[in-house]
Parts: structure tokens; C-alpha cells; sequence
């Protein structure tokens, strides 16, 4: 056999395909063969750019070699992409935050028109729709944070396979170092705050401090109570009786005790008092000085030395819910580890371990131990969902009783008073067991991966009866048979809290069924499955619901962080169902009537109604979070949402009939099995009667325009907005067909840049 026949003989051929390393990016999307040259075999007989520019996560990235192949739509390696339908040429260098938005081109994929290159002919995905399959499992991004298979930049590799495309440009893999470069990596994309000086800092007078305190306890702080009042409230009057004695205020406390006053100040200052006694978000000044005082507490914290205290870990467990209310993630989710870690080291985890010393233990510090171990196992489970990350604690970790539900009047050092008075600690108490039940659910596959079989409809099932008995058991004034209005701040605070949150787990319970194609469902569930896509649909209205309730009470505040992202996981389910329903995916909920033997829904989920109320809550959102590093990614992926709507046709508003639309017609009777947990719905009407100008739903509802409060949220004005894999996630949803069964841990979690 001659050179030229074993070169060209079939096991000398595969034996070169092994030894590829790297595949090119269309054909690693494809899940193709690659010959790993450029241009590619497959990339010339298909006509298309063979480009290497996507992340290379296997060792040093090698050039591929040349090839003999070199058809004419060909462009070196990382040179810059033309776009088909674009005749200018593209600049020299691509910046990634500087490439089209996803945004605009869901406009152009609509635009009269639109012309698509042959190249990108039926069944050939254009250049522009490659997309990196190297992220399609937990993967490290450019910038080395590693987003979980639950978080949106795995996403990317993953949400849509052979769709039919629109054009758009590239997308380098890495973003040129910018203003960020000088921020912690510890605080990589979060919220970049005012900067404040220590030296600013000086205690408030004592009359202020103390009407902080008691605003914390009554307003902020409804189901993460980790603290005694009343011994609080002696900290401060130590506090304040040294000054009085010629001492300098908190020289004669430790540092981690003086850390959790002030942290209780800077929470309570981020809301204000007005002249009508009604709360309201503070001015810039309170801001001003809120994170003044998280400064200072974070100084004296970095102080500490010695062996760590319950103080120090109640201090960072405060810090946590700060940085999360004032839009700083990423810091929250470090500080969190240590402060888990610091609970594991004191043993506060296992009460097995601290037998021996249960004789010495007071009965206020073995509640405040188990309050705080309980309020981070919830708040836990929380940014596990938000940041797709994996959890810190485990339930075979836990070896603690829940908190007591004791009052803190009726909690002393040897003593627990018991009454039948209503409980300030059962909200934290069911907090904590409905953050259970979300574990649960967490854990199921069906949940990262979609429903691949009968037994997960069961499953789905399960779950819902869970979170149907546990509402049964919520005591009377949690449980919304009481009127809101009735009930004092702190338990209407807690109230809202845990509405919010029963229809979160249901939402995230149910969700998945929203991406399989009712016409392939079992048939054998298919009422199953209506009935749950149902109470899906249902929890997600509500959400919205309670959201604008929120925005007519001018209570939804920037510093409701849960508030926020309970809204865009409701505004998303209901624009994904009116998205699926116009693919024909899903068939019409308002045209099914839904019963089962246990339950049975009545609620109103016309296509119109829902559509105008994610309208109504969108801008509302949007408005709230304007000020917090999260805000930039739900205003932004649920106007993409939009715009996708927007070419499918959205549901049209029957003008003439206004029960449809009227939000006095939003509410309906349920049935006593599944009780509405609040009574807000039947004043929506007379609220929005008396509502003038300027109130909820005055503005344009026209789906191909942004709301008024989109102007500076747009990112068609502003190419800056969007990190590159936002902007591949929306470019690739809104070119899409079809959506994968992961598309929910993948939307929610989306990872974004706070753009200064």
C-alpha cells in the first residue's frame, strides 16, 4: 500500500477524527464530527463561515490548521462576523458589549422586509445562530464565575437545537477589561453603590436609633428573625447609657454586637415614615446614610478576632439580607458560605453536639441558635433557585429542632411562655417548611430536565398536596381569612411573605409543564395535567395580582428584593404560556373546565386578562427596581419575552367587553379547598375606579413599543445593557421554534453584568 492509500484508507481516516480536539463552533452546536481544520469538511460542503470563536475549557486552546477547502463565505479565525442582512462592513474588532442586542433583533425578526442570506436556507443554521455547546453542562464563563446546570449560561448551549434563525453578529468570548476590572471579585456584577466615607459616620441620637429598631422589628424583618427584641433593645440602651456616662458610644461592646445594631439601623433606614404614618421608600438621604451604617458594621466585623460568637454569625447572617436588599448578589452569596461555615464550626447545626453544654445554654441564646440556623436553611434555598447554585445546607446535615413558636415577650433566659395569643415566630417556623417542601422539588429531575415520564406527573402531584396541607395548617391570621388591613405591620408583613411564597413553590413546582406539548402527553394524564397547568397559571396570576396590589398601596419597594423576583417568575410563566399557546403547543386554559376529585378551579385565565396584566405589571417592575442590579435583567428578558409575543400575534383586548380586561373582574371565588390566601382581590375594583392619572395600566399597551419606563431599559438605544450571554440567550429564544424542557432554572438564573 502506497503513502497516498494509507492516508486515504478508512481506519487511517478515523483515526485522524480522534485525534481532533477542537471542533468548530457550528459544528460543536451540531454535535457534528469535526475535521478540526478551517475551514472544516463539513463547514465547506454546507457553505457556511467556519469559525473557532467560542470558549475553549480543555487545556490551551490550539489554532486549527489551515485547510486546502476554502469556500468564498469563509473569514479567518476571529475576524470580525458580517452579518447576511447587514451590507456594512463590520469594525475591525467585536466588542462584545457593543454587538447588536438581542432586543433588536426580535424587532428585525418581525421588521417588513428582512432579508436572509441562501445561506441560511431551510433546515442550515446561520453563522448567527451558532451557539456554544461547551456550556451546555456547569460550565466557567469568560470571566471565571461558574454558573450550575440550573443557571443561565448553561443555558446557552442548550435552549434551542436546529431552529431557524435571524442574523446578528457574534459574540466574543470574552469581554475587554472595562471599569468592573477595579471591583472585587467578590462583587463582580453586582449593584455598584455611592461610595461613603467612615470618617462620616456618627451614632444617631438615641431616640432615632431606638424608632430604627422598632421599625426593623414591625416592618423589615418579617420571616428572617434571628434576633430577641428585648435583649436588643437592652444592647441599645447599653449602648447609649456609655455615652451618657462620658464613655465614646460602643467602646464598651464587642465588635460583632455593635455590627448587628448597626445593620439593624441600615436595614430600617432604607424605608421612611411619611406624614400620613404610611411606610414609604426612603429618600436619597436615607440610602445615604443605610449604607453608612452597613460600612461601619462591615468594618468593625473585619476587626474581629478570636474565637467567633453568635453575634458574629447573627452580624453576617444581617449582612447577607442587606447586600441582597440593596442589590448586591454576588457579595450576599460569599458572605453566606462564611456565615454557613461559621454556624457548621460552632456545631449550631447539630444539637447532638452541643448536649453537653445544653445545662449552660439560656433559653433566649438556643432560640436565637435555632432561628438562625432555620432562617439560613430557608434564605438558602432561595439563592440556591435565584443564582443556580448548589445548595449549602442539606437536610441530612440538620440536626435541629425548629424555633419554638414563642413570642420574644414571652421568651426569658430559663423560661418559655406558651399562650394561644397569635405567634410573631409561626411565619418563620412555616417559612422554613415550605423551604423544605422547595428542596424537595429541587431535587427532582423533571425540574432541571423537563417531564420525560408518567411517574413525574405523580410527582408534580405529590408536591402540590404537600403545599395544599401545609396551608391548611397556617394559623388563621397567615392563612388570608382575615383582612389584611385588620392585622398589625408586622403580621400583615408576614402575610404577604408567605403568599408570595406559596405561589412561587407552586410556580416552581409546576412550571415544566408549560414546556411539553400538551399533544404528546400521556393520555392517561392529560386532566392531570390540565388541572396542574391550571394551578400554575392560577398561582402565577395571583402573584401578579398581589404585585399590583403592591404598586396601589405604593408598596413595592426597591428593597423587596423577593417581592421582585417572585413578579418575574410570574410575569415569565405568563408570557411563556401566551407564547405557547400562539405555537400551538398548549392548548387554551380558558377554554378547559378543570376538576378532580380533591380540588376544583374556577379562576378567570382568559388570554386577554392575563396578557393585560403582565402589561400592567411590567412597567411596574421595571419602575421599582430601577435602582438594583437585578432590575436591568427582568426588565430586559421580559421585554424580549414581549417582542417574541409580539411576533406570534399577543391576544387580542376585547375593548367592548370590559369584564375581560377590567382588573374589577380579576378576582373570583375559590372553593374552600383551595382558599385564596389573601382578600385584596375583591377591592381591586374600587381601587382602580378610584384610581386617576398616572395609575395602574396608563400607559400605551402596544407590545411593539416600550413602556415610557423602558426608555433607558432599551437595548436597542443602549448595545451596552446586555452582557454577551444575555444576549445570546434572547437572540436564540426569540429565533426559536421551540423552547428545551430546562428553559426555567436556565431563564431565572441569567446571569448579568450590572453596567455601572
Amino acid at each position: 500500500m502506497t503513502a497516498s492509500e494509507e492516508a486515504s484508507s478508512p481506519a487511517t481516516r478515523a483515526r485522524k477524527i480522534r485525534k481532533v480536539t477542537r471542533a468548530c463552533d457550528a459544528c460543536k452546536a451540531k454535535k457534528k464530527a469535526c475535521t478540526g481544520n478551517i475551514p472544516c469538511g463539513p463547514c465547506s460542503r454546507r457553505h457556511l463561515a467556519c469559525t473557532y470563536d467560542s470558549a475553549y475549557n480543555r487545556g490551551v486552546a490550539l489554532s486549527p490548521p489551515p485547510s486546502t477547502l476554502r469556500p468564498k463565505n469563509h473569514r479567518p479565525l476571529r475576524e470580525p462576523d458580517r452579518s447576511c442582512s447587514n451590507p456594512d462592513p463590520a469594525p475591525d474588532v467585536i466588542q462584545p458589549l457593543q454587538s447588536p442586542p438581542a432586543l433588536r433583533s426580535a424587532i428585525e425578526y418581525v421588521r417588513p422586509g428582512l432579508q436572509i442570506s441562501p445561506a441560511s436556507g431551510p433546515g442550515i443554521l446561520p453563522e448567527s445562530a451558532i451557539v456554544d455547546a461547551s456550556v451546555r453542562r456547569g460550565s466557567v464563563d469568560g470571566i471565571g464565575q461558574y454558573w450550575g446546570p440550573s443557571s443561565a449560561h448553561s443555558f446557552l448551549g442548550r435552549v434551542v437545537e436546529d431552529l431557524h434563525a435571524t442574523p446578528s453578529k457574534s459574540i466574543a468570548p470574552a469581554p475587554e477589561p472595562d471599569a468592573s476590572a477595579t471591583v472585587s471579585i467578590f462583587s463582580h456584577g453586582d449593584r455598584v453603590v455611592p461610595e461613603v466615607q467612615l470618617s462620616d459616620f456618627v451614632w444617631p441620637d438615641q431616640t432615632k436609633a431606638k424608632s430604627l429598631i422598632r421599625r426593623y422589628f414591625e416592618f423589615a424583618a418579617p420571616t428572617y428573625r434571628v434576633l430577641h427584641q428585648p435583649t436588643l433593645h437592652a444592647m441599645v440602651q447599653r449602648l447609649y447609657q456609655e455615652g451618657s456616662e462620658g464613655y465614646r458610644i460602643g467602646s464598651q461592646l464587642d465588635v460583632a454586637s455593635q455590627a448587628v445594631v448597626l445593620l439593624l439601623l441600615s436595614t430600617a433606614a432604607m424605608f421612611r415614615v411619611d406624614e400620613d404614618g404610611r411606610m414609604r421608600d426612603a429618600d436619597d438621604d436615607g440610602w445615604r446614610k443605610s449604607e453608612l451604617y452597613y460600612a461601619q458594621a462591615e468594618h468593625l466585623l473585619s476587626l474581629e478576632t478570636g474565637a467567633p460568637t453568635l453575634a458574629s454569625v447573627q452580624a453576617r447572617f444581617l449582612m447577607v439580607l442587606y447586600l441582597l436588599s440593596s442589590s448586591r448578589a454576588q457579595k450576599a452569596w460569599f458572605v453566606f458560605g462564611t456565615t454557613v461555615q461559621l454556624m457548621m464550626a460552632l456545631g449550631l447545626h447539630n444539637r447532638r453536639a452541643r448536649r453537653h453544654h445544653d445545662e449552660e445554654e439560656d433559653l433566649v441564646q438556643q432560640e436565637c441558635q435555632r432561628r438562625l440556623v432555620w432562617c439560613s436553611y430557608t434564605l438558602d434555598k432561595y439563592l440556591s433557585v435565584i443564582l443556580g447554585r448548589p445548595r449549602l445546607w442539606h437536610d441530612e446535615d440538620l440536626d435541629e429542632d425548629l424555633p419554638t413558636r414563642v413570642n420574644d415577650e414571652d421568651l426569658t433566659m430559663r423560661e418559655r411562655r406558651l399562650t394561644r395569643r397569635d405567634c410573631v415566630m409561626d411565619a418563620p417556623v412555616f417559612h422554613a417548611v415550605l423551604a423544605q417542601i422547595l428542596t424537595q422539588a429541587a431535587k427532582k429531575p423533571y425540574v432541571l430536565a423537563g417531564l420525560s415520564n408518567q411517574t413525574e406527573i405523580e410527582t408534580i402531584r405529590g408536591l402540590c398536596g404537600e403545599i395544599a396541607k401545609w396551608q391548611a395548617e397556617l394559623p388563621p391570621f397567615l392563612s388570608g381569612v382575615i383582612q389584611p388591613s385588620s392585622l398589625v405591620p408586622v403580621f400583615r408583613r408576614q402575610l404577604t411573605v408567605l403568599q408570595l411564597a406559596r405561589y412561587h413553590a407552586l410556580m416552581f413546582i409546576t412550571r415544566p409543564l408549560l414546556l411539553r406539548d400538551y399533544g404528546q402527553m400521556w393520555p392517561e394524564h392529560r386532566s392531570s395535567y390540565r388541572y396542574h397547568l391550571h394551578l400554575c397559571l392560577t398561582a402565577a396570576r395571583e402573584a401578579v395580582e398581589s404585585i399590583l396590589g403592591f404598586v396601589r398601596e405604593d408598596e413595592l419597594f426597591p428593597a423587596f428584593w423577593y417581592s421582585q423576583y417572585i413578579a418575574f417568575n410570574a410575569l415569565s410563566i405568563i408570557y411563556l404560556y401566551l407564547i405557547q399557546v400562539r405555537r400551538n403547543r398548549l392548548s387554551s386554559a380558558s377554554l378547559d373546565f378543570v376538576a378532580s376529585p380533591e380540588y376544583a378551579l374556577h379562576t378567570d385565565l382568559d388570554e386577554s386578562m392575563l396578557y393585560r396584566l403582565s402589561e400592567m405589571a411590567v412597567t411596574h417592575l421595571a419602575d421599582a427596581t430601577a435602582r438594583n442590579a437585578p432590575s436591568w435583567k427582568y426588565s430586559v428578558i421580559l421585554q424580549g419575552l414581549r417582542h417574541e409575543l409580539a411576533r406570534l400575534g399577543p391576544p387580542i383586548l376585547e375593548n367592548d367587553d370590559a369584564q375581560a380586561t377590567e382588573p374589577s373582574a380579576l378576582s373570583r371565588p375559590v372553593p374552600e379547598s383551595i382558599p385564596r390566601p389573601t382578600e385584596h382581590g375583591g377591592e381591586t375594583g374600587r381601587h382602580e375606579q378610584q384610581a386617576g392619572p398616572g395609575a395602574v395600566g396608563d400607559y400605551n399597551l402596544n407590545p411593539n413599543g416600550l413602556p415610557p419606563i423602558f426608555a433607558g431599559l432599551d437595548p436597542a438605544v443602549d448595545p451596552g445593557l446586555l452582557d454577551p450571554r444575555t444576549q445570546s440567550l434572547l437572540d436564540t429564544f426569540v429565533m426559536g421554534e421551540n423552547v428545551v424542557l430546562d428553559f426555567w432554572p436556565q431563564l431565572e438564573s441569567l446571569p448579568i453584568t450590572y453596567p455601572g
